[in-house]
Protein backbone atom coordinates (compact mmCIF):
# COMPACT_ATOMS: atom_id res chain seq x y z
CA UNK A 1 0.00 0.00 0.00
CA UNK A 2 1.13 3.74 -0.53
CA UNK A 3 1.07 6.28 2.25
CA UNK A 4 -1.35 9.08 1.68
CA UNK A 5 1.13 11.53 2.07
CA UNK A 6 3.23 10.83 -0.72
CA UNK A 7 0.61 11.67 -3.10
CA UNK A 8 1.10 8.46 -4.67
CA UNK A 9 -2.51 6.81 -4.17
CA UNK A 10 -4.96 5.43 -6.54
CA UNK A 11 -5.93 7.35 -9.94
CA UNK A 12 -3.31 10.24 -9.16
CA UNK A 13 -0.27 10.43 -11.92
CA UNK A 14 2.95 9.87 -9.95
CA UNK A 15 5.01 12.85 -11.74
CA UNK A 16 2.98 15.88 -10.63
CA UNK A 17 4.06 17.13 -7.71
CA UNK A 18 1.46 17.49 -4.95
CA UNK A 19 1.29 20.85 -2.56
CA UNK A 20 -0.12 20.38 0.60
CA UNK A 21 -0.45 22.62 3.99
CA UNK A 22 2.58 25.38 4.07
CA UNK A 23 4.25 24.08 0.62
CA UNK A 24 1.63 25.79 -1.53
CA UNK A 25 2.93 28.96 -3.69
CA UNK A 26 0.50 31.65 -3.81
CA UNK A 27 -1.64 31.50 -7.02
CA UNK A 28 -0.85 33.67 -10.17
CA UNK A 29 -1.65 37.00 -10.30
CA UNK A 30 -1.86 39.62 -13.31
CA UNK A 31 0.07 38.63 -16.10
CA UNK A 32 3.44 38.04 -17.27
CA UNK A 33 5.77 40.75 -18.65
CA UNK A 34 7.33 40.10 -22.10
CA UNK A 35 10.74 38.77 -21.91
CA UNK A 36 13.39 41.00 -22.02
CA UNK A 37 14.94 39.38 -25.42
CA UNK A 38 11.41 39.36 -26.99
CA UNK A 39 10.99 42.98 -25.82
CA UNK A 40 14.50 44.00 -27.26
CA UNK A 41 13.49 42.16 -30.24
CA UNK A 42 10.40 43.71 -30.77
CA UNK A 43 12.15 47.03 -29.92
CA UNK A 44 14.11 46.31 -32.86
CA UNK A 45 11.74 45.47 -35.26
CA UNK A 46 9.41 48.63 -34.33
CA UNK A 47 12.38 50.80 -34.57
CA UNK A 48 12.55 49.37 -38.32
CA UNK A 49 9.22 50.03 -38.97
CA UNK A 50 8.81 53.59 -37.55
CA UNK A 51 11.49 54.53 -39.83
CA UNK A 52 10.14 53.06 -42.68
CA UNK A 53 6.82 54.97 -41.62
CA UNK A 54 8.36 58.48 -41.14
CA UNK A 55 9.61 57.87 -44.86
CA UNK A 56 6.25 57.28 -46.40
CA UNK A 57 4.47 60.05 -44.46
CA UNK A 58 7.40 62.42 -46.07
CA UNK A 59 7.28 60.78 -49.32
CA UNK A 60 3.36 61.12 -48.86
CA UNK A 61 3.59 64.83 -48.03
CA UNK A 62 5.69 65.71 -51.17
CA UNK A 63 2.91 63.40 -53.07
CA UNK A 64 0.45 66.21 -52.04
CA UNK A 65 2.00 68.84 -52.23
CA UNK A 66 2.37 68.01 -55.65
CA UNK A 67 6.53 68.98 -55.67
CA UNK A 68 8.50 66.83 -58.45
CA UNK A 69 11.52 66.75 -57.73
CA UNK A 70 13.07 65.79 -61.47
CA UNK A 71 10.59 68.53 -63.28
CA UNK A 72 12.07 69.43 -66.73
CA UNK A 73 9.25 72.17 -66.56
CA UNK A 74 9.43 73.60 -63.37
CA UNK A 75 9.94 77.19 -62.30
CA UNK A 76 12.26 77.09 -59.97
CA UNK A 77 10.27 78.40 -57.59
CA UNK A 78 10.43 78.10 -53.39
CA UNK A 79 8.39 75.25 -52.01
CA UNK A 80 6.51 74.79 -48.85
CA UNK A 81 6.85 71.64 -47.18
CA UNK A 82 4.90 72.84 -44.42
CA UNK A 83 2.35 69.50 -45.41
CA UNK A 84 5.63 67.16 -45.17
CA UNK A 85 6.32 68.19 -41.76
CA UNK A 86 2.11 67.72 -41.25
CA UNK A 87 2.48 64.25 -42.06
CA UNK A 88 5.79 63.27 -40.37
CA UNK A 89 4.16 64.74 -37.10
CA UNK A 90 1.07 62.72 -37.40
CA UNK A 91 3.21 59.59 -37.96
CA UNK A 92 4.91 60.77 -34.41
CA UNK A 93 1.91 60.57 -32.99
CA UNK A 94 1.35 57.35 -34.30
CA UNK A 95 4.46 56.34 -32.95
CA UNK A 96 3.22 57.40 -29.24
CA UNK A 97 0.43 55.74 -30.16
CA UNK A 98 2.17 52.25 -30.14
CA UNK A 99 4.22 52.67 -27.12
CA UNK A 100 1.05 53.17 -25.16
CA UNK A 101 -0.13 49.55 -27.05
CA UNK A 102 3.16 48.02 -26.06
CA UNK A 103 3.15 49.53 -22.42
CA UNK A 104 -0.75 47.82 -22.07
CA UNK A 105 0.83 44.25 -23.64
CA UNK A 106 3.51 44.70 -20.57
CA UNK A 107 6.63 45.12 -23.14
CA UNK A 108 8.45 48.07 -21.31
CA UNK A 109 11.20 47.77 -23.30
CA UNK A 110 9.66 48.42 -26.26
CA UNK A 111 7.55 50.91 -24.82
CA UNK A 112 10.25 53.02 -23.97
CA UNK A 113 12.07 53.33 -27.21
CA UNK A 114 8.83 53.81 -29.18
CA UNK A 115 8.40 57.14 -27.04
CA UNK A 116 11.86 58.22 -27.46
CA UNK A 117 11.81 57.87 -31.60
CA UNK A 118 8.00 59.37 -31.13
CA UNK A 119 9.54 62.46 -29.18
CA UNK A 120 12.90 62.80 -31.95
CA UNK A 121 10.14 62.73 -34.75
CA UNK A 122 7.65 65.08 -33.22
CA UNK A 123 10.99 67.61 -32.96
CA UNK A 124 11.56 67.00 -36.48
CA UNK A 125 8.46 67.89 -37.44
CA UNK A 126 8.31 70.76 -35.76
CA UNK A 127 11.60 72.34 -36.33
CA UNK A 128 10.90 71.76 -40.18
CA UNK A 129 7.90 73.35 -39.89
CA UNK A 130 9.51 76.48 -37.87
CA UNK A 131 12.31 76.48 -40.64
CA UNK A 132 9.45 76.35 -43.65
CA UNK A 133 7.66 79.92 -41.51
CA UNK A 134 11.33 81.47 -41.35
CA UNK A 135 12.32 80.57 -45.09
CA UNK A 136 9.06 81.79 -45.88
CA UNK A 137 9.56 84.79 -43.85
CA UNK A 138 12.48 85.81 -45.28
CA UNK A 139 11.45 85.36 -48.81
CA UNK A 140 8.63 87.56 -48.23
CA UNK A 141 10.98 90.59 -46.14
CA UNK A 142 12.28 93.52 -48.90
CA UNK A 143 16.04 93.96 -49.20
CA UNK A 144 17.61 96.82 -48.86
CA UNK A 145 20.28 98.44 -50.48
CA UNK A 146 21.32 99.60 -53.82
CA UNK A 147 19.32 99.84 -56.38
CA UNK A 148 20.86 97.55 -58.93
CA UNK A 149 18.24 98.67 -62.05
CA UNK A 150 19.87 102.22 -62.08
CA UNK A 151 23.08 102.55 -63.98
CA UNK A 152 26.43 103.98 -62.11
CA UNK A 153 27.73 107.45 -62.55
CA UNK A 154 31.24 107.84 -62.23
CA UNK A 155 32.74 109.84 -60.16
CA UNK A 156 35.43 112.81 -61.07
Amino acid sequence: MTDPGSGLGPGRPSGLPQFRGANVPPPRTGRRWLPVAGDIALAVGLLVLDVVGTIVAVLAGIDYSGWQPFDPAADNSDINLTPNWLYVGIAGGVILLTAVLLYRLRAVVSACLQVLVAIVVLLIAMSGTQFDEERGARAEAPVSGPDIRQPLTAVR
